[in-house]
This record gives structure tokens, C-alpha cells and sequence, in this order.
């Protein structure tokens, strides 16, 4: 089979290797489709924190092959899935506790060997658990991104939030406007910050009530002003840097969340009035990758017709053009770039 190797920055190699051996408890599944997600594209970029060689890939819809003998699935070979590709092993201190995103053995390698979740491979064999089987067949470009909507599932079921309620996203990037389409299903008022007047509109038009520019307008004073003095229940951060936080923790009202959804890149310090968390009991919190329970809620949302993801796909590319659809995937006039594979070729 083919799959791709990120060399370093701005170097991807398709090689020729062995399809994946078969074990009992496993499902083999052909790859379909893979969304370019900002960790492969961090990779390609060479602002990534880990190394190299690496095999990218992790939102991915595929097509059961073949069923280990010991595997425990109701899916049926010839069946659409989407693999929750990154490994949990339900064993481990954090696995145990509930907390399968933090799994110790996520990523565990030999030094200086290939890593990488390999989503960009014809073949992959994943873990039974690993594969869920949506209701209704879907389009695989949209299917693919079951493992994003997964993120922002737990991301919004985190604050306590009351019908009415009024919470800021900052930033309309995909990851955002995920969080503007559930939020509102949460019946409150969404107010989006984000400086590109482009996709301050789509936000707009995919359910925010209002929108503003963060560098021309004061958040604190724009929500305040919405909400009779008082503040955002809650602010989900998935763009911006520390000034952006900086500026969401004074946009709270009392009792309000703040919700670390992005990482910072590059990182940098923080300004943080502690008396303002401490007087106005604010909670800080981060969330970090999905659960399994948050990807079966982000099956079920995309069987039942309830999460349109098909509005964030800017773009399918072919397998064998790669390497454009990076560019495209980084260009700041795409959301979300999909690489598909020819079936026909496999």
C-alpha cells in the first residue's frame, strides 16, 4: 500500500510498504477520505512540537475490509466508518478513570521510529472499539470529520449553561464555527470575535447572533453592552493567542467559564488578574482531543442530520496530489481541505 511520511517541514513522501497484519481483536478498514487537521498541518509547517519522521492522518473515513475473528463490531465489511484513530487502551491509570484522551500509551514509540496516527495510508487496522458505524450512510468528506465535531462535543457539554444564556467563540475558524453550530442547539445567544470580516459573515450565516472584530472593537465592552452590564456566561477560546484570553477572562460575567478549546503556538505568558477569578469565581478549563463517549454522541449528531459538516469542506483533493492540498489546507481561505482515495486504485 501507499502512505505518506512527513520528512520535515514542507516535505511529504508517498512510499510503497506493507499493508497492516491483521490482528484478531482488529478491523482492517481502506482509507476514503482524511481532513487535513491543524496538528497535520502544524507537521507540514514545521511549527510542530514533535519530531520527525511522521505519519499524519487522524480524521479519517474508511471502508471495513476485513473483521478479526475476536473483534466485537456491528459493522459489516463493505460498511462506511469513521475510525477513532488515535489509540485508547482502556487500561491505564487515566483510561480508568474516565479520562481515555490522556491515555499513557497514546503515541508510545521505540525511539527514533516512525510515529504517527497514519490516516494517509490506503490501509489501516485500528482496535475494535476504535470503529463506529453512523446510522445512515454518509458522505465520506463529511464523515471524516466525525473525529473534530467529537472535540467540540466536549468542548460546549463543559459549562453549565441555562437556556438564554450569552457565550463568546473567539475565533471562526473550523473548529469555531463547530462551536457556534452545537452552542446554539444549547439555546444561547452566540457572539463570535474574529478579525476577518469573510468569515465573520459565514459565522453569521451558520447561526451566530452577532459577530465583531476583537482588533477593532473591545470584547469586554461589546458583550457587556448585549447583556445589560453583566458579562458572558462563558467564552470558548479556539483562536487568538494570550491576548485574546487575556481579553475573555475580563468579558465574564460572574460565574462565567472560560474554555481553553485552542492550544497557543507559539506560547507565551499569560497576564492574569488573580483577584478577578477569585472575587468573580470564574473557572478556567482546557480541553484536549475527544473521549469515546464524545465520539459516539458526534456518530449519533451526524446520523440524525443534526451537525451539517458538509458547509466546512473548502475543498476534496486527490491522494496523489498531497502535497497542493497542504497548501491549500494552510491558506487562510480554506476551512476544512479533505483528502479522498481513488477506491478503484486500491
Amino acid at each position: 500500500m501507499q502512505t505518506a511520511i512527513f520528512t520535515g517541514p514542507r516535505q511529504i513522501e508517498v512510499r510503497e510498504m506493507d499493508a497492516p497484519a491483521l490482528k484478531p481483536s482488529q478491523i482492517l478498514l481502506r482509507v476514503r477520505a482524511v481532513g487535513l487537521c491543524t496538528m497535520e498541518q502544524r507537521f507540514y509547517r514545521g511549527v510542530a512540537p514533535g519530531d520527525y519522521p511522521f505519519r499524519g492522518g487522524h480524521e479519517v473515513a474508511a471502508e471495513v475490509v476485513e473483521i478479526g475473528p475476536a473483534a466485537m463490531t456491528d459493522a459489516r465489511v463493505g460498511d462506511l466508518v469513521a475510525p477513532a484513530i488515535l489509540t485508547r487502551c482502556g487500561v491505564c491509570y487515566y483510561c480508568r478513570r474516565g479520562m481515555d484522551n490522556f491515555c499513557l500509551r497514546e503515541g508510545a514509540r521505540q525511539p527514533g521510529e516512525m510515529w504517527g496516527p497514519a490516516g494517509l495510508s490506503e490501509y489501516i487496522a485500528v482496535e475494535d472499539y476504535q470503529v463506529y458505524k453512523p446510522a445512515v450512510p454518509r458522505d465520506p468528506c463529511e464523515l471524516a470529520l466525525a473525529e473534530p465535531l467529537a472535540c467540540v462535543v466536549r468542548s460546549v457539554s463543559l459549562p453549565p449553561l441555562q437556556f438564554g444564556d450569552t457565550v463568546v467563540v473567539q475565533g471562526a475558524g473550523i473548529m469555531g464555527l463547530l462551536h457556534v453550530q452545537l452552542l446554539k442547539q444549547r439555546g444561547v445567544r452566540v457572539i463570535v470575535a474574529e478579525p476577518d470580516a469573510r468569515r465573520r459573515a459565514f459565522a453569521l450565516r451558520q447561526g451566530a447572533d452577532d459577530v465583531l472584530d476583537p482588533l477593532a472593537e473591545n470584547l469586554a465592552t461589546f458583550v457587556k453592552d448585549r447583556t445589560d452590564g453583566r458579562g458572558a456566561n462563558a467564552v470558548f477560546f479556539t483562536a487568538g493567542g494570550p491576548a485574546a484570553i487575556e481579553q475573555a477572562l475580563i468579558a465574564l460575567d460572574k460565574g462565567g467559564w472560560l474554555c481553553l478549546y485552542g492550544s497557543v503556538h507559539p506560547k507565551g505568558p499569560l497576564p492574569v488578574d488573580p483577584n478577578l477569578i477569585h472575587y468573580n469565581e470564574i473557572t478556567v478549563t482546557g480541553t484536549y482531543s475527544h473521549t469515546r463517549d464524545s465520539f459516539r454522541q458526534a456518530i449519533a449528531l451526524i446520523s440524525n442530520g443534526m451537525a451539517d459538516l458538509s458547509c466546512y469542506i473548502s475543498e476534496r483533493a486527490p491522494y496523489s496530489d498531497i502535497v497542493t492540498a497542504f497548501e491549500r489546507a494552510i491558506s487562510p481561505d480554506t476551512y476544512r481541505v479533505v483528502v479522498t482515495f481513488d477506491t478503484n486504485n486500491a
